[in-house]
């Protein structure tokens, strides 16, 4: 019997306007471009998914809340059909276009949980960055998701950057204290070779990085975040990422949109081509990348990996004489130290 696939990545690819450090595939469209996008979109998702399928559905872009409100009532009317009775439904938003009549279209189609690009609480910054939003724009978004009913708010955060201080990470520490915030990402800032930082010859400091990762450890630590996850810090359990757990545990994934990728059955796949004609291209997994990737997104856990699960322990006596820095504490596998995964990979590789 054919396993049935329970989470779907959906990608909504543009953009009010270019972050300085994003390289992702992103176009800055005209409505009748975008609306011709999205009812593609929901065409593919009727032929090709079950009603009442998914426990996850992700809205990632891009910008998706960049939708107007028509045509985002449209999308969200349709997924919501594909949910199962318990489920998370996430959509990233950027903090300027999230009114409240926007919230409400959210609300009535089942989404429980949003995401929202903050980056920052300096002003200034978020001008370098080419965000288009400011503080106050962040506040009221999360104010009409309150207002509305959608209580589980995650914020994505950057540090690393040379011109933040660290006057910068404790204003955002106090900021995510001072909101009904339930989720935070923090995510250290990579110069990407396709983003504008690259093209200006920008360069970052480790030891900034690594400073910067230390304060922000301690201090979420203080005011009761939980880091569950490399990157990611939730106020209680129920407020972790379901959707991203999926990724972290290896678990099969379905995506839809250009350049999402999805992972079915050991296939790694993603769309490629343009707006209006992209395919999708597959690569399977042998078995030595599969193992390698388990360890590679499990490992990012503070649980690390369930041992009694047959496909993380054939991963762990696969690599078991090459890991070093991994302890395994009842019958889980996890990484003695969160911020030291990249040298045990170092050594699988």
């Amino acid at each position: 019997m054919k396993k049935v696939t329970k989470h779907l990545y959906v990608h909504i690819p543009f953009c009010k306007s270019i972050c300085t450090y994003c390289d992702f595939v992103r176009f800055v469209k005209d409505q009748k471009c975008v609306k011709s996008y999205v009812m593609n979109l929901i065409k593919q998702i009727q032929q090709q998914y079950k009603p009442k399928q998914f426990t996850t559905i992700y809205i990632g872009g891009g910008t998706p809340n960049y939708l107007n409100d028509k045509l985002l009532n449209m999308l969200l009317r349709v997924l919501s059909k594909y949910l199962d009775k318990t489920y998370e439904f996430t959509i990233e938003c950027n903090p300027e276009l999230l009114t409240y009549e926007q919230a409400m279209i959210m609300k009535a189609n089942g989404v429980n949980r949003a995401s929202i690009g903050v980056q920052t609480v300096n002003n200034t910054i978020l001008y370098k960055f080419n965000r288009q939003h400011t503080l106050k724009d962040v506040q009221n978004a999360i104010s009409n998701l309150k207002k509305v009913g959608i209580d589980n708010i995650s914020i994505d955060l950057i540090y690393g950057f040379n011109e933040l201080t660290t006057k910068d990470i404790l204003n955002a520490i106090n900021f995510i204290k001072s909101q009904p915030i339930t989720h935070v990402s923090w995510y250290a800032l990579e110069v990407k070779e396709g983003s504008i930082l690259n093209k200006q010859n920008y360069h970052l400091t480790d030891e900034h990085i690594e400073q910067q990762l230390a304060l922000i450890i301690k201090h979420m630590h203080n005011i009761n975040y939980d880091r569950y996850e490399v990157s990611s810090w939730a106020k209680h359990p129920q407020y972790e990422s379901q959707h991203n757990k999926a990724y972290w545990l290896t678990q099969d994934w379905s995506a839809i949109g250009l350049s999402a990728f999805g992972f079915e059955n050991r296939n790694y796949y993603s769309y490629i081509g343009t707006i209006n004609n992209y395919k999708k291209q597959s690569t399977k997994y042998l078995l030595n990348d599969y193992y390698f990737q388990i360890m590679l997104m499990g490992l990012r856990l503070k649980q690390g990996l369930n041992l009694s699960n047959h496909m993380y322990n054939d991963a762990y006596q696969y690599f078991k004489d090459k890991l070093k820095d991994v302890s395994v504490v009842n019958h889980h596998l996890i990484a003695n130290n969160l911020n030291l995964i990249d040298n045990i990979l170092i050594e699988l590789i």
